[in-house]
């Protein structure tokens, strides 16, 4: 059921936001050397860790800049340990006329010469504008780019998130980027993890490490459980695994992560560890690091299995995995599409789910188990 009301605000933004370029300034040329340079994005997790290519791309592009990332308190653990950045500089990460005009003092303060917002929003469009900020490099979706001095047009093709984030490299030079995510486990977080594994893996058999996350689906600005495949197939996989392979397999998830999770082991005939909580996410990732498989959804947990080098297989459902699936050469992902799929687009979905789910129930646990085989048998573990 489409939502007129949001089509409408959809359209007088647009329209809105097209007449405010048509009195954009003459772009000013790019500094070969700026000091200051900041990257805006401020939600969500795994849109965090897409941006990662392009923050990495610019610390070897501007090696003396000072790099600050404003980001969300939500999504500010995928890039708080990053060794490409100077600076996070925390933002809210819902506005208003208060918070919206306290973030341009603090950007005037802050004096940067250069940012970049991998974002479709006018309002940090506008933001930046009205802060004087001389290079303004962002997205420009169907006119909402007005306030850049050097606006991205957001292609119509279908494309990955990251790529296209790693167009606003464009205007500096910036090329060609490696697709790579990037998160960075520290030493001491890595052998925390390390710990956690040994216990999680105590008086299991020695076969493949296997982090299955069946929850995910929820952030700050949205809810979309219907991302979560069938908890009896996530069991069918499980049990395979521990009987077929010996596997050592681990069921992680946050605290709202619990019920999805508790429906999986209900259904399980064997024994597998859980680990629920508010984990410190470094943990985590020195964790699913030290894997040799993931599966997950469409979230900022699979992104965070790509950025630290994992196997990852992702299922999906009602988002498009040629636009947010794992951005990995070592990743894949099992999608089985209805003729209304995707319906997740543009960071909005319908409140009703035009298929009734049918997209997930398309997946079969078989599809998925013969993705596990091949990447159990790259990975030289066959029992």
């Amino acid at each position: 059921m489409i939502n007129k009301r949001v089509v409408f605000k959809s359209w007088l933004v647009s329209v809105s936001t097209q007449l405010l370029g048509h009195f954009r300034a003459r772009p000013p040329c790019i500094p070969p050397s700026p000091a200051r340079i900041l990257i805006l994005k401020p939600c969500c997790l795994g849109d965090v860790l897409l941006t990662t290519p392009l923050v990495h791309a610019l610390r070897h592009h501007y090696p003396r800049a000072h790099l600050t990332y404003g980001v969300g308190q939500w999504s500010r653990p995928m890039v708080a340990t990053s060794r490409d950045l100077d600076a996070i500089w925390p933002i809210p990460e819902r506005w208003t006329l208060g918070t919206l005009m306290a973030s341009v003092r603090a950007l005037r303060q802050r004096r940067f010469d250069m940012v970049f917002v991998p974002d479709r929003s006018p309002l940090l469009s506008g933001l930046v504008a009205l802060a004087g900020i001389p290079v303004r490099i962002g997205l420009d979706s169907a006119g909402r780019g007005w306030g850049y001095t050097h606006p991205v047009p957001v292609v119509t093709s279908v494309i990955h998130e990251a790529d296209l984030y790693s167009m606003l490299g464009h205007p500096v030079g910036v090329m060609q980027i490696p697709r790579q995510l990037h998160f960075y486990v520290p030493a001491e977080a890595e052998a925390e993890a390390t710990t956690l594994r040994a216990s999680l893996s105590t008086g299991k058999a020695a076969g493949p490490f296997v982090v299955l996350h069946p929850g995910g689906g929820a952030n700050p600005g949205m809810t979309l459980h219907r991302k979560r495949w069938l908890p009896e197939r996530w069991a069918i996989i499980a049990d395979r695994l521990i009987q077929e392979h010996a596997a050592i397999v681990v069921l992680v998830g946050a605290s709202s992560d619990q019920a999805a999770i508790d429906a999986v082991s209900a259904q399980m005939h064997m024994d597998a560890a859980v680990w629920v909580k508010q984990w410190h996410w470094p943990v985590l990732g020195g964790l699913i690091k030290s894997a040799d498989l993931f599966l997950g959804h469409d979230t900022g947990m699979m992104h965070l299995a790509c950025a630290v080098g994992t196997p990852t297989i992702a299922i999906f459902g009602p988002s498009d995995p040629q636009m947010y699936g794992p951005y990995s050469p070592i990743g894949t992902f099992a999608w089985s599409p209805t003729p209304s799929s995707p319906c997740f687009e543009n960071g909005t979905a319908p409140v009703n789910c035009p298929c009734a789910d049918q997209c997930m129930r398309n997946v079969g646990a078989d599809t998925v188990w013969a993705k596990i085989e091949k990447m159990l048998e790259r990975r030289n573990w066959l029992v």
